[in-house]
């Protein structure tokens, strides 16, 4: 264990710095909450942000219906099919949970805002972003045995839930031997608790000792645990996670969260004491009752060292473990990324992006799926779509926004310098501290908070699903063997209200929503949205409400074409002459076999936002979710949620040229504008064509 402040392990953030993931949506602790405030806080997580924030879980239902929140015993999460099926309903007046769907290998930008900034002279800054899988069986029929579950032993078992309640999970009891009364998983998968974390894992947490080689300034801890650190001095339990890892980074024990990028100012630093520390490359130990799936007794799970675990009178075993990559001065140089300049006190943009209006971002290439069975020890299940059976992995995203003061090194300060008055150490940073400035003046009193000059904030995605790719039947076309270049995701962030109502999330957008790609790629077209966005009370120190079009609470997107972004009219598609994106490009569902869909039933599923769906393989007629009735003109009885997307390729034969987009629902002028930008150009994206295989922004947005 590391007892001085070496660099390996340092403590994050400073002041007010909230953070919120726009894409995948963040849910700041949110279920389907219908009030501004979130219902409970300590949930899943620590976020530290401000109750407002935050996307609700994502519904497959229409306006009215009953989120199957409270029955049955699958947390609200549907089937593959009531997910997936474009034709299934939701029966019984139920909406379920939605999972967003990403094909493995392919690409998701990644965006945030973060109060506090990054990049800039006022802080030393940086975001790390992580992801979760369960590693367990975890389908809507079987929610676990705890006797059959794996890597217990060393905590990092994931089952993850959504949950259908905003309740905290049980705690786990005070002996980590006795799995049946100790964990509490049978009560907190009955009681339908959300869960990312396992109940073991805690456990753990708190039984090791915490790292007394830490700066903790003048705060008075008050347990010597590894759920008591310098933010969280009363140890409080938020969710099921670890205070100690989640305010330090690298941790020195095993964790669930496998690392996909660190962003920050420090890069250099970053490649040579941080990356190497990672459990991507470096294998991390912990005392176990034996091995991996043994639950350790509390002597053993206490223990801090190899040594000590396997003592004559301890009996353990120490197991090291690691999400099997190797260390490389490549792979260092790929974790670790510059981070944009981003001003401090404000949820903005940041400097020098294309068009001077892009979030912070990075470009996650989502790993194969042999990548996150192989190495990141994923669960692979197995669905069956229109008679497909597609391979899939269940999967959560995790950034923590980390700024400290520069009134102290953030890396070379440790324990030795905690304030100790009566042995002559005073802290570099004490509480509200009273400052002589000179000049015959009284002193000033700074607000500083020591608790918060080194602070982490943090927000999660709701669970999604990552496909192996599409199914392949008999005449089936997709994915063609030319297509090499990732597929890029184009998702929707924003949710249902006013600027005021929305903060600190933002109104709908598409994601992203200006790029170029050549003549041989694939574009995801999907989305997810709630029907209980209705922003009531209490609303906290925001504004209640949800302006908006459509019914009240209801987040709704579409995809229509214009002649420029200017214009709000969309494109009549029977009128002659009419050049359309979807006559240019070929499209189909993602998980289903069937051949490419015709261009007239493409238009006909973007416009009505899948209200509309293909009727059968290769048929060219449509049917419509509510049995021949129409569909509403706000989209009121669509499904809050684009089930599946629709996958859309070009190829050589496809016009270069600029695409312009609209959401009709979500276009008001002055209030929201959701637009949205393609350029197609000429060639082949494995052709030297960088700025078209990387996705990157068209520098000049023509009109």
């Amino acid at each position: 264990m590391l007892h001085l402040s070496s660099g390996l392990i340092f403590l994050f953030g400073v002041g007010n710095g909230d953070t919120y993931m726009q894409n995948p949506r963040g849910s700041n602790n949110r279920l389907n909450e219908k009030s501004a405030n979130r219902n409970n806080g300590n949930r899943l997580f620590d976020s530290q942000n401000n109750n407002r924030g935050g996307y609700n879980v994502g519904e497959t239902g229409v306006a009215g219906q009953n989120f199957a929140q409270d029955s049955g015993t699958q947390f609200g999460e549907g089937t593959a099919a009531q997910m997936y099926d474009p034709s299934d309903t939701s029966p019984n007046g139920n909406s379920y949970q939605y999972d967003m769907l990403y094909q493995a290998g392919s690409q998701m930008r990644m965006t945030w805002t973060s109060q506090h900034g990054c990049g800039n002279a006022m802080n030393n800054c940086n975001m790390v972003i992580q992801f979760g899988c369960d590693d367990n069986d975890n389908d809507e029929t079987d929610q676990g045995d705890f006797a059959s579950f794996t890597n217990t032993g060393i905590g990092t078992r994931m089952t993850l839930h959504n949950g259908r309640n905003t309740n905290t999970p049980q705690e786990p009891g005070a002996n980590t031997g006795n799995a049946a009364g100790t964990f509490a998983t049978n009560n907190n998968n009955n009681g339908g608790n959300g869960r990312h974390e396992s109940e073991e894992y805690y456990a753990m947490c708190r039984l090791r000792t915490r790292n007394k080689g830490l700066f903790t300034a003048d705060q008075k801890l008050k347990g010597n645990s590894q759920i008591y650190t310098r933010q969280n001095p009363n140890g409080q339990r938020r969710g099921l996670e670890c205070p100690e890892e989640r305010d330090y980074f690298p941790w020195e024990f095993p964790s669930p969260w496998r690392d996909i990028a660190w962003v920050g100012q420090d890069v250099e630093y970053c490649k040579t004491k941080i990356a190497p520390e990672s459990m991507n490359v470096k294998a991390k130990g912990t005392c176990t009752g034996g091995d991996a799936d043994t639950l350790p007794n509390n002597a053993q799970a206490a223990k801090m060292t190899k040594a000590e675990c396997e003592a004559v009178n301890v009996g353990g075993t120490w197991v090291e473990t690691s999400w099997g990559k190797t260390f490389s001065e490549a792979w260092a140089s790929q974790f670790c990324q510059q981070a944009e300049w981003t001003q401090v006190n404000h949820l903005g943009n940041v400097d020098g992006s294309s068009l001077g209006g892009q979030m912070a971002s990075f470009m996650w290439t989502i790993p194969t799926m042999a990548e996150l069975v192989d190495d990141y020890g994923c669960k692979k299940y197995e669905m069956t779509v229109d008679g497909n059976k597609v391979e899939y992995v269940r999967m959560v995203t995790r950034n923590r926004y980390n700024i400290s003061t520069g009134d102290y090194d953030p890396y070379q300060t440790g324990s030795d310098q905690n304030n100790d008055p009566k042995n002559g150490v005073i802290s570099p940073v004490t509480q509200n501290p009273t400052v002589d400035v000179g000049a015959y003046m009284q002193g000033l009193r700074l607000a500083l908070n020591t608790a918060q000059t080194g602070r982490t904030f943090q927000d999660r995605s709701h669970v999604f699903n990552v496909y192996n790719g599409a199914p392949q039947t008999a005449g089936s076309t997709f994915p063609a063997a030319q297509r090499t270049q990732a597929m890029l995701n184009v998702n929707v962030r924003g949710k249902r209200g006013n600027i005021v109502q929305t903060f600190p999330a933002m109104e709908y957008d598409f994601e992203p929503n200006d790029f170029t790609i050549a003549q041989d790629q694939c574009v995801h077209f999907q989305w997810t949205g709630s029907n209980t966005h209705n922003n009531g009370n209490p609303a906290g120190d925001g504004q209640a409400g949800d302006a908006g079009e459509g019914a009240g609470g209801t987040d709704r997107s579409n995809i229509m074409e214009v002649k420029s972004l200017r214009e709000s009219y969309p494109l009549a598609y029977d009128q002659d002459g009419v050049q359309s994106f979807f006559d240019e490009v070929k499209c189909k569902y993602p998980l289903e076999g069937s051949d490419w869909l015709t261009s007239a039933q493409s238009k006909a599923i973007f416009a009505s936002a899948g209200y509309y769906f293909a009727n059968g393989d290769g048929a060219t007629t449509l049917g419509n979710m509510n049995a021949g009735n129409q569909i509403n003109n706000l989209l009121n009885n669509v499904s809050a949620s684009f089930r599946q997307g629709l996958v859309c390729c070009t190829d050589g034969t496809t016009k270069a040229g600029d695409y312009y987009f609209i959401s009709t629902r979500n276009n008001n002028f002055t209030n929201r504008s959701q637009k949205m930008h393609i350029k197609v150009i000429t060639g082949l994206a494995g052709a030297g064509q960088k700025t078209a295989r990387q996705f990157q922004y068209y520098q000049g947005m023509s009109q």
